[in-house]
């Protein structure tokens, strides 16, 4: 199911550049949560006694959903649109790396100078795949539109690790698929005025690529996906969870490479490499201290 679940999620990137190719950003959110919220309503109903919760649990509700499936996702897909699909799969390995130091910084979580060297060596990864060489420079014909692309996915990605730090408050008292359910529901509060907005001064114009790719975001990526995952979970202790991860840049490299024809250079392969291996060592020092809790 781990396995299966980041095949899914690999694929979000290059379904994301067909669903761009008609909509904007906030119509393809707005599209996508409305039907992902269809299909994973029914475990808000079903574990609709969870509901009944504090108003400090119901806060941090709203903070993941905002953080996790408004934030991260509107900067995610205008990076997407931005750059390329290989260098979004490649960028997510990096999501370990932002959640590591949001512990560190929110959690007061011990670092040592092993998980520096880590944090290092990633960011340099993050470099190389960004500049796609030692030295500073914009590649012509878009090279700077590129970079902007990754800035913003690689923001998307900080809204993303402070929501991973932040739902652990919630461990314990809800299960993971109703609190992503929830915040997916939730997140509608946003998306559907925005997408309303975007469609009556833009208009709404479908092909049946960008369609599919919608249809895939919310069916496959929200809830196929997310429901591997969380299955798996239950099974597979945090540390084999973790590692399953590095499928994504993998595969999602690989799609993109083959669907749509990007270009790799040595140094955004080595670039990725770089932050594969980073994530590796953290989450390797993160086991020394206990099972970690793995946030996807």
């Amino acid at each position: 199911m781990l396995v299966a679940g980041n095949i899914i999620f690999a694929g979000a990137y290059v379904a994301g550049k067909f669903a761009l190719t008609t909509v904007s950003p906030i119509t393809l959110n707005a599209l996508r949560f409305a039907l992902a919220a269809v299909i994973v309503a029914p475990v808000v109903i079903r574990q609709r006694h969870q509901l009944r919760m504090g108003r400090r649990d119901a806060l941090t509700f709203v903070a993941v959903a905002l953080l996790s499936f408004v934030l991260n996702k509107y900067f995610e897909y205008v990076g997407v649109n931005l750059s390329t699909a290989s260098d979004s799969a490649l960028l997510i390995s990096g999501e370990g790396i932002f959640t590591a130091a949001a512990a560190w910084i929110f959690l007061r979580e011990r670092a040592t100078w092993r998980h520096g060297a880590a944090l290092a060596l990633g960011t340099f990864g993050v470099y190389l795949i960004i500049e796609r060489g030692l030295a500073p420079h914009i590649d012509p014909g878009g090279g700077a539109q590129r970079i902007l692309g990754d800035g913003f996915f690689l923001l998307s990605l900080a809204f993303e690790a402070v929501a991973s730090i932040i739902s652990k408050r919630l461990a314990g008292r809800f299960t993971p698929l109703f609190v992503m359910a929830a915040t997916v529901v939730g997140s509608l509060a946003v998306w559907l005025p925005a997408g309303a907005v975007d469609i009556a001064l833009h208009g709404l114009r479908l092909t049946p690529l960008s369609a599919g790719g919608i249809i895939y975001q919310a069916a496959f990526v929200t809830a196929i996906g997310y429901f591997c995952w969380f299955g798996g979970l239950q099974a597979v202790a945090g540390s084999a969870a973790a590692a399953s991860l590095f499928i994504q840049p993998l595969v999602g490299t690989l799609l993109a490479v083959v669907i749509l024809h990007d270009a790799l250079s040595l140094f955004t392969l080595v670039g990725g490499g770089c932050i594969i291996l980073s994530v590796w060592g953290i989450s390797r020092l993160g086991a020394e201290r206990g099972p970690p809790e793995v946030v996807e």
